[in-house]
């Protein structure tokens, strides 16, 4: 058993979610409120360490009402600054790390109120991950990314629902949605992605696709 995951990201039309610089801010204001109003309907967010370092997000509800999500965040090497901003006592904070992270941190981080989660593998598998929250009650998640973590879960198959937001940008190079291995062709993919909407946003330049994902095994 695991918890329903949605996997929501915002790209730009050559499917970017970031630039070579670590530039991510794609989304208009509707945007915004729709990822927050999801925000406020599952009971975690999770994302990766090069998305906490870069961007340093709080991971809160801010644009709509509703309560804030339990953070998540995967760090195998425990990278990040101990003085983030989704390390406040905005809403819990959980972290997943190996025996790589430093004692020091994991102290520091535990001082602060943040529960700490240490696994002995090499990485932190997601699957681990959603196990550990399914027994701790969490029932609906959302993967905010970024590419890496995004590549762990669709790979494993561990998305339900995948949301992106195309907006009218182009960058060339940066972060795809995606970033692992890849596939040589689309009969490799252990996933099949199945359009569920299609909508025209309200400021009428970015449109919001959902897939369906379902796993070929």
């Amino acid at each position: 058993m695991k918890p329903h995951v949605y996997l929501a990201v915002a790209t730009t039309v050559d499917g970017k979610i970031a630039s070579s610089t670590g530039f991510s801010r794609l989304s208009c204001p509707h945007d915004l409120r729709r990822l927050h109003a999801l925000r406020a309907s599952v009971d975690a967010v999770i994302i990766g360490a090069n998305t906490a370092i870069v961007d340093n997000p709080r991971l809160t509800v801010r644009y709509v009402e509703g309560r804030n999500p339990m953070r998540v965040l995967i760090d195998g090497a425990l990278r990040v600054p101990t003085d983030l901003r989704m390390f406040d006592k905005s809403a819990p904070t959980l972290v997943f790390t190996t025996s790589k992270a430093p004692v020091e941190k994991i102290e520091e981080l535990r001082a602060k109120g943040v529960a700490i989660h240490v696994v002995n593998n090499a990485e932190v598998d997601p699957r681990h991950v959603l196990q550990t929250l399914h027994e701790i009650g969490v029932g609906r998640v959302l993967v905010e990314g970024g590419g890496r973590v995004n590549w762990q879960f669709l790979h494993h198959c561990l998305v339900d629902e995948l949301i992106v937001t195309i907006t009218p940008y182009v960058f060339g190079s940066g972060v795809s949605l995606a970033e692992g291995g890849g596939y040589n062709d689309v009969d490799e993919m252990p996933y099949r992605l199945q359009l569920k909407s299609m909508k025209l946003c309200e400021c009428g330049e970015e449109v919001v696709l959902t897939y369906s994902v379902r796993c070929k095994k």
